[in-house]
């Protein structure tokens, strides 16, 4: 299995940083869902599924760069701390959607229906995939912060660069349909391979 970095720096791993660093991605989330609903309701066709691409794979960026950047993790600990930061940007954001969002009926929640009319069956699925995301995210950052500071449009771009390449393979293959849901599946295949790329790319 790939190791964690050695320290060559301070990771914050303070409550502080999970509290008020989960309420910022939570909020993020949150204007990026109502961006992504609009979009939906001024676009259709190709436009709309473009433009929904584009936007799921900057909110995988996001997630997977923002807990790493705040908890700047270094070793196993501290890459856990990153993933509960994840978490709780995923629970504020869940918050301010039951709050906020599903009041205005800004979107369909067909996912309720398959439910009974409940969320609860998904909603624990959500949290999870964004502990998983910010996990591995700061894997491969703890891995490129080995020979110091790490090259952040670097990681960007590779983690990137991966998810486009899967998600042509997925929907030329016929595996998944041309759509946000591919990029979403792509880019969390991708950063699971992060890990040991750059892990490789950034050995002691």
């Amino acid at each position: 299995m790939t190791s964690a970095a050695q320290p060559n720096a301070t990771s914050s791993m303070q409550w502080q940083t999970i509290v008020f660093g989960g309420a910022i991605l939570g909020l993020v989330t949150t204007i990026g869902v109502v961006i992504f609903a609009l979009v939906t309701r001024a676009l259709e066709g190709t436009a709309e599924s473009v433009v929904q691409m584009i936007l799921v794979l900057a909110g995988g960026i996001v997630f997977s760069v923002f807990p790493a950047l705040r908890v700047r993790p270094t070793d196993v600990d501290s890459i856990a701390w990153s993933a509960m930061l994840g978490l709780m940007g995923a629970l504020v954001f869940t918050v301010l959607d039951t709050a906020i969002l599903r009041p205005l009926n800004l979107y369909h929640w067909r996912w309720d229906a398959i439910g009974g009319g409940s969320g609860f069956w998904y909603v624990p699925v959500w949290w999870m995939g964004s502990a998983l995301i910010a996990w591995l995210g700061a894997w491969s950052f703890a891995n490129a912060s080995r020979n110091g500071e790490p090259n952040l449009p670097s990681l960007i771009g590779q983690a990137a660069g991966v998810a486009i390449l899967l998600t042509a393979i997925l929907t030329v293959t016929g595996l998944v349909p041309f759509g946000a849901p591919g990029v979403a599946l792509a880019f969390t295949i991708g950063l699971v391979f992060m890990v040991p790329l750059t892990s490789m790319m950034h050995r002691g």
